[in-house]
């Protein structure tokens, strides 16, 4: 078998459903077997898997096993000459497995590479790729010199700053929302460490791999959309606590020697020091909360990207929760229209949204290529504007922080 595809969920049943979607499209013309480990959902995503999806293997926890130990349970049934562990909250162009087993089977060297991502609103992360972050690279990103100084070879070397994100480039560490693994590689490497409850199993994992001998890549020729974090977002202080207590297990793990060096308290002090940062702004927001991310018809007006039919339901879905007078109108397309049409449309709506008579955009997927909603988002990306991706049935809408109506999605 040339892939497994694993993925591990928690209470994220809407974006799990897009992200299906588009690995069933990409693994059209490959030999492929995918993994959904479920970490005890509330809020029927098992039902749905097994519904819409049965050609997935579905594991459904009785608990929350956290990342690690989900993960670890489907490796050691994969069959697949390859393993890519992938987030739910993901969508992946419908090339992805083509491209990355190319470049996988062209680099024997390789034991992990990553693709580029970018998030809900179509901007480049820089966490698609990272270096090792030994006490200097730690502190220098946990202070945030490494924000301050994003292209410095010395401050900004967490996430490589320096290095063109456009062009190939070995990465020492791979993110964990999309790391494609050589089975030879994790058979050498061996399982997750499942002290890592959740964050820092994929630095954790990627350090191991290079002392395993084996190389990481960082492949932009791939992209993603990674809406970032829906996962994570009901754990409230928990996201802060883990993601903290993570950095200390790695720095302890890897950098210690057993014991508390010198070198790594100025580390440990950084660390706590933003971990408490990170909490006392949960607490503010708990106490004085943000404005609703849902947009408000005085915020703007929205325009729909999709044939006839697909609007005409996106119509029906936002009228039936009072959203009516907010729709600007409708951009047509086809499922036939090139790369270049797509982006010839794009660039009319930039047009109007820079007259600010635009605040949202809708893509329907089923309407248009992942390929080209990425397309399509990067153009307008530096624009003051939100982007929502509605599912192939037109039954909800998501986005980066965004979740509109899951009410009407049954």
């Amino acid at each position: 078998m040339d892939l497994s595809v694993i993925i591990v969920s928690y209470n994220v049943r809407y974006f799990l459903e897009l992200c299906l979607v588009s690995v069933r499209k990409a693994a059209e013309h490959i030999d492929c077997e995918v993994f959904v480990v479920d970490n005890n959902s509330a809020d029927d995503s098992c039902t749905m898997v097994g519904r819409q999806f049965p050609e997935v293997k579905l594991i459904a926890n009785s608990d929350n096993r956290g990342y690690s130990a989900a993960n670890n349970q489907a490796i050691k049934l994969a069959a697949g000459h390859y393993i890519l562990l992938l987030n739910p909250d993901t969508l992946i162009e419908e090339d992805t497995f083509i491209k990355c087993l190319s470049f996988m089977n062209g680099h024997p060297d390789a034991g992990a590479m990553g693709v580029r991502m970018i998030n809900g609103k179509g901007k480049f992360l820089p966490e698609s790729k990272r270096a090792l972050p030994t006490p200097g690279t730690a502190f220098f990103k946990m202070s945030g010199l490494s924000f301050v100084f994003p292209r410095s070879k010395v401050f900004g070397r967490y996430h490589l700053g320096y290095l063109d994100s456009l062009k190939t480039t070995q990465a020492d560490i791979i993110s964990g929302a999309f790391m494609f693994l050589r089975r030879e590689a994790v058979v050498r490497t061996g399982l997750f460490d499942e002290t890592f409850f959740m964050y820092g199993e994929d630095i954790d994992y990627s350090y191991r791999l290079l002392k395993a001998g084996f190389n990481n890549y960082y492949f932009p020729e791939a992209r993603i959309i990674h809406f970032k974090g829906e996962s994570t977002k009901k754990g409230k202080l928990s996201v802060s606590v883990n993601f903290h207590k993570a950095m200390i297990i790695f720095v302890r793990k890897h950098f210690n020697n057993g014991k508390l060096s010198a070198v790594n308290i100025p580390v440990r002090l950084a660390i706590f020091f933003m971990a408490g940062l990170s909490i006392l702004k949960r607490f503010l927001k708990s106490i004085f909360p943000p404005h609703s991310a849902n947009l408000s018809v005085k915020s703007g007006k929205t325009v729909i990207v999709s044939d006839p039919e697909g609007y005409q339901r996106i119509i029906k879905l936002l009228n039936s929760t009072g959203n009516r007078n907010r729709i600007a109108g409708r951009v047509s397309i086809s499922r036939g229209d090139s790369d270049k049409e797509v982006l010839g449309i794009i660039n009319q709506i930039r047009e109007v949204i820079k007259a600010g008579k635009i605040r949202e955009v809708v893509f329907v997927s089923g309407q248009l290529k992942v390929s080209q909603i990425i397309d399509s988002m990067h153009l307008i990306s530096d624009l003051n504007v939100s982007v929502r991706i509605a599912s192939e049935n037109e039954k909800f809408i998501v986005g980066s922080e965004f979740l509109r109506h899951p009410s009407v999605c049954f």
